[in-house]
C-alpha cells in the first residue's frame, strides 16, 4: 500500500503534467468582441514550423520548440508574436486586434447619437485617442492637420482658422461636448477660436463635411467641428501628467488630470499651461520668392518714443508669442442605467495676442502699428447635460443640454508714434439650449427630432486713451454701440428606414427662425437701429448603397443656411485700403449641395473613399463696394479709406473632389493618403470665390512594433513619416475683396506651392509611460499656408513625455 503522503505527491506530479500538456494549447481571440478566430496562421521564424487555429480559434503548439518565437497572422487582423514559454507557462488566450481599415467606425456627430459609418451618408474624418495622442499638436485647431482634409489658416501665432470644402470662420460650425461654439460675433474672414479648446483633453474629434443644418442649424455650411472632452469614469483613479517642448518657438506646454469615479458618481479635472515664444521661419528660401515673409523690423520704445528696430533675424517673427492656460472640470452622476448627468466647466483664458499679420505692415517708410492686438481672449463655458433613456410613445433616448456662455474679445491698435492707443472691447454672452431625442420604430425604422432654442447678448464699447497723459476720447465701436440681440429657434427632424441589408435612406427637415435687434449711436451712420427678423426651411435626402460588404455608394441631396449675424450686418472694421460698415438689407444665406461617395474596401489590404460634390449658393454674403450719403470714402482712426460692406450676392458656386486612401501593409506598416481639390467662383460679380485652398493633402506611412502581453499592448515602437502638401494658389484666382489676404501673398504670383516631410516617433515604455520625439519641417522648407499671414515654423524638434499613475 502507497503512503498517503506518498499519494499525494505522485498525484500533484500528475496534475502539473496535465496541465502542462494543457497548456501547449492556445486560443485566438478577437480583441474587440471576444469571439475565437478560425484559420489564424501559426509559424515560427524560419516557417519550418506552421499550423492553424480550428473553428474554435485553438491551435495547438507542442511542434513548436521551446525556444521558438511563434507568430499570429491572418488577413483582417494585425501580425504578434510571442515567445512559446510565455504561452506555455503564462497566459493561453491570445487577442488579436483587427486591421485599422477593417474596423467597424462608429460616429456621434450626424445624428447626434453613436451610429455605424455605414449607415451615415457623410463624409467624416474621426480623431481617436490614439491619434490625438500621438500627433504632438499644440492645439485644438492644429489637430485637424492630421485629418489630411482641413487646411488651417492663421494670421498670427495664436492663430488657426479650419477651412472645410471652401467654408471658413462663420460658415463652419464648431461644437464642444454637444454646445455649439459660435456666437454673434463669429466673423466670416478667420477665426482663432479653436485654439481654445484644450486639445490635452480630448476624447475624440468628428469633422463632418459638408450642410449640416438640419441637425446643427445656422452656419453649418461647410461642416461641423465637434470636439468631445473626456469623460469621467466611475469606479475609476487616475493622474494624468505631460509636458512638451518645440523648439521653433520654444514652446513649453505642461498638462495635469485627475480622475476620481464612485460607483455613481465621477469627476474629472484638468489643467493645462501653454508659453509659446516668436516663431521661427523655415531657412531654405526658393530664391524666386526673395524676401517675401521675412520680418526686417519691428517696433520697440526708445527713449519713450516709438523706434523701428532692426531685426538681427528676420526669420523670427517678433511678436507672435502668447501664453494660455486652460481648465477643464466635468462631474457626472447617474443615479441609475436610464439616467446620466453631467456638469460641465470649462474656462480657457490667454495672454495678449499680436496680431502679426498687421505688425508687420508698412506705411510708406515706417511700419504702420506700434501696437495690435487682441486682448486676452477669455471662453467660460458651464453646461448641465442630461441623457436618458426611456421605451415610451414619445422617445427611446433624449440628451437635453443647457449651457451659459461668456466670451470676451477686445482689440487694441495704435499706429505708429501716435499717442492715442484705440481700444474697442467686446463681451458676448450666449444661452442656448438643446434637446435631442431618438425614437426607434418598427421595421428598422429611426426618428430622429429636437428643439434648439439660443439668445446671444453683446456688449460693445470704444474709447482712445493716450498713453501719456492717460486722457480718454470717444471712439467708434466696431459693433454697435447701443447693445445687440440675437435670438432663434429651430425644430428639426430626420427619418432613416433600412430599406434592406443594402440599402438605407435619410430625410430630414428643419425650421428655423430668428430675431436680431442692434442700436446704433453713432452719427455718421444713416441709421439708429437694425432688425432682421427671417425664417429658413432646409431639406435633405440620402441614400446608402451597399451592394456587397466591401462596396458602398452614398447619395446626397442637401440644404444648407446661415442667418446674418451682428458680425455681418453691424460691423465698423479698417483693413488694408478699406473700412467695412453696417448692412441692414441683409437676407440669410443658403447652400444647394449635391454629393455622390464611393468607397471600396479590399479586405487586409487597403479602403479607398471619394466624394465628388457641388454647392451653389444664394444670398451669398460678400463684401461689395458702398457708400454713405453719397459718398464711398469715410474717416476712421485718423484715415480715410474706401467704404465696403457685407452684401448679399446673388449667386456662387464651389464644386470639390475629395480621395482618402487607407492600407494596412504587411509587417505592421499603414499607409494613408488624402487629396483635395476645390474651385470656387462669384458668379454675380465675376470674381473667383474667397476662402478657397488650393490643391492640399496628406500622406504617411507608420510602423508599430509592439511587445505584447498576449495581445495587450505593453510597450512598443510606433514610428510616422509623413508629408503635408499644398498647391499653388495663383494670384488669379484669388478673391480681390480681402478675404485670400491677397497683401500677404507674393504681388502678382500668389501663394507658393511647399510641401514638408516630418518625421514622429512614439515609444510606450510600458502601460504608464511614454516618451514622443517629432521633427517636422525635417528640410527647414520655407512656407505659408493658403492666405496665413505669418510663415510656417520652420524645423522643429518637439518632444513629449506623457504618464499616467
Amino acid at each position: 500500500m502507497v503512503p498517503t503522503n506518498h499519494f499525494i505527491t505522485i498525484l500533484i506530479i500528475v496534475l502539473l503534467g496535465i496541465q502542462s500538456i494543457e497548456a501547449q494549447y492556445v486560443i485566438v481571440f478577437d480583441e474587440s468582441n471576444g469571439e475565437p478566430v478560425e484559420r489564424v496562421a501559426l509559424f515560427n521564424q524560419d516557417k519550418s514550423v506552421s499550423i492553424l487555429t480550428d473553428d474554435f480559434g485553438k491551435a495547438d503548439i507542442q511542434s513548436f520548440a521551446n525556444n521558438d518565437s511563434i507568430y499570429f497572422q491572418h488577413p483582417t487582423y494585425v501580425l504578434v508574436g510571442f515567445r512559446k514559454h510565455e504561452l506555455v507557462y503564462g497566459n493561453s488566450k491570445v487577442y488579436l486586434r483587427k486591421r485599422n481599415i477593417l474596423i467597424e467606425e462608429f460616429v456621434i456627430s450626424a445624428n447626434k447619437v453613436r451610429e455605424t459609418s455605414r449607415e451615415i451618408p457623410y463624409m467624416i474624418n474621426v480623431l481617436e485617442p490614439e491619434q490625438l495622442n500621438t500627433s504632438g499638436f499644440q492645439t485644438g485647431a492644429d489637430i485637424l492637420q492630421s485629418t489630411g482634409n482641413v487646411m488651417v489658416q492663421k494670421s498670427q501665432g495664436g492663430g488657426g482658422s479650419p477651412i472645410l470644402r471652401g467654408f471658413e470662420a462663420n460658415k463652419i460650425l464648431l461644437v464642444v461636448d454637444g454646445v455649439r461654439m459660435n456666437n454673434a460675433i463669429y466673423r466670416s474672414g478667420h477665426l482663432q477660436n479653436s485654439i481654445t479648446i484644450d486639445n490635452n483633453i480630448l476624447e475624440r474629434v468628428e469633422v463632418l463635411f459638408g450642410p449640416s443644418s438640419i441637425i446643427y442649424g445656422s452656419d453649418a455650411l461647410g461642416g461641423v467641428v465637434h470636439y468631445y472632452t473626456r469623460n469621467p469614469e466611475f469606479n475609476h483613479k487616475q493622474l494624468g501628467l505631460y509636458t512638451q517642448f518645440s523648439t521653433a518657438n520654444d514652446g513649453k506646454i505642461l498638462h495635469a488630470d485627475f480622475s476620481i469615479g464612485g460607483k455613481k458618481i465621477a469627476n474629472m479635472t484638468s489643467v493645462t499651461f501653454k508659453d509659446f515664444g516668436d516663431t521661427k521661419s523655415g531657412g531654405n528660401r526658393p530664391s524666386s520668392i526673395e524676401d517675401w515673409g521675412l520680418l526686417h523690423h519691428y517696433v520697440r520704445p526708445v527713449g519713450g518714443r516709438d523706434s523701428m528696430i532692426s531685426n538681427p533675424d528676420p526669420s523670427v517673427q517678433k511678436n507672435s508669442g502668447y501664453r494660455q492656460y486652460d481648465i477643464v472640470s466635468k462631474t457626472r452622476y447617474s443615479p441609475n442605467s436610464w439616467l446620466d448627468l453631467s456638469l460641465n466647466f470649462q474656462l480657457s483664458n490667454s495672454s495678449d495676442i499680436d496680431r502679426f499679420d498687421q505688425l508687420n505692415d508698412y506705411d510708406d517708410n515706417n511700419l504702420k502699428y506700434a501696437e495690435w492686438y487682441y486682448g486676452p481672449q477669455t471662453r467660460f463655458l458651464t453646461s448641465v447635460q442630461g441623457a436618458f433613456k426611456n421605451y415610451n410613445p414619445l422617445y427611446t433616448t433624449g440628451t437635453a443640454t443647457i449651457a451659459f456662455q461668456r466670451l470676451t474679445e477686445d482689440r487694441i491698435t495704435r499706429k505708429f508714434r501716435v499717442e492715442d492707443k484705440l481700444f474697442q472691447e467686446e463681451d458676448v454672452y450666449v444661452y442656448s439650449g438643446n434637446f435631442d431625442f431618438t425614437k426607434l420604430l418598427k421595421d428598422r425604422q429611426r426618428l430622429y427630432y429636437g428643439l434648439e432654442i439660443t439668445h446671444n447678448d453683446v456688449h460693445s464699447t470704444a474709447r482712445y486713451e493716450n498713453i501719456r497723459t492717460g486722457n480718454l476720447q470717444p471712439a467708434l465701436t466696431r459693433y454697435p454701440e447701443g447693445g445687440s440681440h440675437t435670438n432663434s429657434v429651430s425644430l428639426y427632424g430626420n427619418y432613416k428606414k433600412i430599406l434592406s441589408d443594402k440599402l438605407v435612406f435619410n430625410g430630414g427637415l428643419r425650421l428655423h427662425y430668428g430675431f436680431l435687434k442692434s442700436k446704433f449711436t453713432d452719427t455718421n451712420l444713416p441709421y439708429d437701429e437694425i432688425r432682421i427678423n427671417k425664417g429658413a426651411i432646409t431639406g435633405s435626402v440620402s441614400l446608402v448603397y451597399t451592394p456587397a460588404p466591401t462596396w458602398q455608394y452614398d447619395f446626397i441631396l442637401a440644404t444648407g443656411f446661415r442667418n446674418p449675424n451682428v458680425d455681418d450686418y453691424g460691423k465698423v472694421r479698417a483693413k488694408g485700403d478699406y473700412v467695412t460698415v453696417p448692412n441692414q438689407n441683409l437676407r440669410p444665406e443658403y447652400t444647394y449641395n449635391a454629393e455622390i461617395g464611393i468607397s471600396k474596401t479590399i479586405p487586409g489590404i487597403a479602403k479607398f473613399s471619394g466624394s465628388v460634390y457641388f454647392t451653389y449658393l444664394t444670398n451669398a454674403i460678400v463684401r461689395t463696394d458702398h457708400t454713405i450719403n453719397g459718398s464711398d470714402t469715410l474717416l476712421y482712426d485718423g484715415d480715410y479709406y474706401k467704404i465696403i460692406t457685407n452684401s448679399n450676392s446673388s449667386l456662387a458656386t464651389i464644386q470639390g473632389l475629395s480621395v482618402n486612401v487607407n492600407s494596412d501593409l504587411s509587417g505592421n506598416f499603414h499607409f494613408m493618403g488624402t487629396f483635395n481639390y476645390l474651385k470656387g467662383n462669384d458668379i454675380t460679380n465675376d470674381v473667383p470665390l474667397g476662402h478657397i485652398p488650393p490643391v492640399f493633402g496628406r500622406i504617411s506611412v507608420s510602423h508599430q512594433l509592439k511587445n505584447l502581453n498576449f495581445g495587450k499592448p505593453s510597450s512598443g515602437f510606433t514610428n510616422e513619416i509623413f508629408l503635408h502638401y499644398s498647391g499653388r494658389k495663383y494670384w488669379s484666382d484669388m478673391s480681390p475683396l480681402g478675404e485670400d489676404n491677397e497683401d500677404e501673398a507674393i504681388a502678382g504670383t500668389g501663394y507658393p506651392s511647399w510641401y514638408t516631410i516630418n518625421l514622429r516617433s512614439h515609444y510606450q515604455i510600458n502601460e504608464r509611460f511614454t516618451v514622443q520625439l517629432a521633427i517636422e519641417n525635417l528640410f527647414d522648407r520655407f512656407y505659408k499656408s493658403f492666405a496665413s499671414g505669418i510663415a510656417a515654423p520652420g524645423r522643429n524638434l518637439i518632444l513629449t513625455l506623457r504618464a499616467t499613475i
